[in-house]
């Protein structure tokens, strides 16, 4: 049975899902403000624009009659027609003497319900007109209001007559976004659930990677401890039994058996630490040239006693001209050593294991065969599954089941694959199959 995770990592999950979830939703609202705000400074950019055009309209349509103005009396008063009532203007305009003193012009304009005098004359833009020849421009806010304020010279000739200053409204502006901020705000009243169910669902999807880490850790753990616990014991009452017996035979025959387990043991924690390397996402290492004829040769030579041993036959054909090939030799030396291993302990006395290596363009396949049990229709799927041994093979001998998740994963590495047949006659055919890429 697999572990699951504890109840504290549960719960250390679950706050960090919401706190994902919350980081998500406020992520969400704060794209939501900038938005809006973006929104806004694209309307007041437009709205500046059409401000600007109104009141360039408005000075080209009374050129003559600011030019053809003399000097009137500072002491003018506020044209008062349409100040207060429904019918003001667009564009209201202060006619300024070359001192700055008010001359004349409207008193108010629309949408803006204060005295045009809380706001002009405008004692910054009349320093800039005396400056330049050009129109200058300025947003100015009294309270919760906006208003563009655009300032000219005024000359006859080289003889400097004053300044004008036009207001236009930005009121329409501050209409338009409190309309667009109350519908967005409705819109986010409504959706603020659901973004934060939909983000709560998204971190938890993005934090099953963790869960599944953790309980793999968990489960390698337990497949650790359960897969040392056998030799050990086994180790600790060979040791106790030759401990009390005097016979000679009895002790070498306790020795070999603990050697056995020893040897067991240490391919046991290799193949653990190459099982750690799986986990933790490593890769092929750097490649190098190497002679597959040559590995092989060796492989087989390794395993030949272990065959005559077991009164076992072992075929081998070598396949191509040349066995140069471009990959980890280690690794590929210990995927040979897997398939061969299993070959010859799965199988039986008077039987025989094959092994071909294939050397061509642009592929390289190792394949390897041998008489035995063979393996069940049910079970070939999960052969490669590391810790799974099937029924036949836990009759035959002992494992730890982790060979072929290995043999699986170099293959993975080395951008190839591994697949396995076994037909009801007992014969069990694996195929490993990777690029060449030959080097030379």
């Amino acid at each position: 049975m697999r572990a699951a995770i504890s109840p504290t990592e549960a719960r250390l999950l679950r706050r960090l899902q919401w706190r994902l979830a919350l980081v998500f939703a406020a992520a969400l609202v704060i794209f939501d403000l900038v938005m809006v705000g973006l929104t806004y400074v694209v309307l007041e950019h437009h709205f500046v624009a059409e401000g600007q055009t109104a009141i360039r309209a408005d000075w080209h349509r009374r050129e003559p009659d600011v030019l053809g103005s003399g000097d009137e009396d500072a002491n003018s008063t506020l044209l008062s027609k349409g100040a207060f009532g429904d019918d003001l203007p667009r564009v209201a305009s202060w006619r300024l003497s070359p001192s700055g003193a008010f001359i004349s012009g409207s008193g108010q304009v629309y949408a803006f319900p204060f005295s045009l005098t809380v706001i002009l004359p405008d004692h910054r833009l009349l320093i800039l007109t005396r400056q330049t020849h050009t129109p200058v421009w300025r947003v100015v806010r009294y309270q919760q209001y906006r208003v563009l304020v655009g300032a000219r010279s005024v000359w006859r000739g080289s003889r400097y007559l004053g300044s004008e200053q036009s207001v236009y409204s930005l009121g329409r502006l501050g209409a338009v976004m409190r309309g667009l901020v109350a519908a967005d705000l409705e819109v986010s009243a409504v959706l603020v659930a659901l973004i934060i169910g939909l983000a709560f669902g998204l971190s938890g999807r993005s934090l099953r990677p963790i869960r599944l880490a953790l309980r793999r850790q968990r489960d390698f753990i337990q497949d650790v401890s359960h897969e040392l616990r056998t030799p050990l014991t086994i180790v600790r009452t060979t040791l106790e039994l030759a401990l009390k017996d005097e016979s000679q035979t009895e002790i070498d025959a306790a020795i070999h058996s603990t050697l056995e387990e020893v040897d067991y043991l240490t391919r046991l924690v290799r193949d653990f630490a190459m099982l750690a390397r799986i986990d933790s996402g490593a890769t092929l290492s750097e490649p190098e040239v190497f002679d597959l004829f040559a590995l092989t040769d060796e492989v087989v030579v390794a395993l030949t006693a272990i065959a005559q041993t077991r009164e076992i036959t072992l075929y081998t054909t070598i396949e191509g001209e040349d066995g140069t090939v471009l990959g980890d030799p280690d690794q590929i030396r210990q995927l040979l050593l897997i398939l061969l291993d299993n070959a010859l302990k799965y199988n039986h006395a008077q039987g025989w294991a094959r092994l071909t290596v294939q050397v061509g363009s642009p592929w390289v396949r190792v394949v390897v065969e041998n008489t035995g049990p063979g393996i069940s229709a049910e079970e070939l799927p999960q052969v490669f599954n590391r810790f799974y041994r099937g029924r036949a093979a836990n009759q035959l001998t002992s494992g730890s089941g982790l060979g072929l998740a290995i043999a699986h994963w170099i293959m993975r590495t080395h951008h190839g694959s591994i697949h396995v047949q076994s037909d009801p006659a007992g014969v069990t055919r694996f195929v490993a199959r990777w690029p060449r890429q030959r080097g030379a």
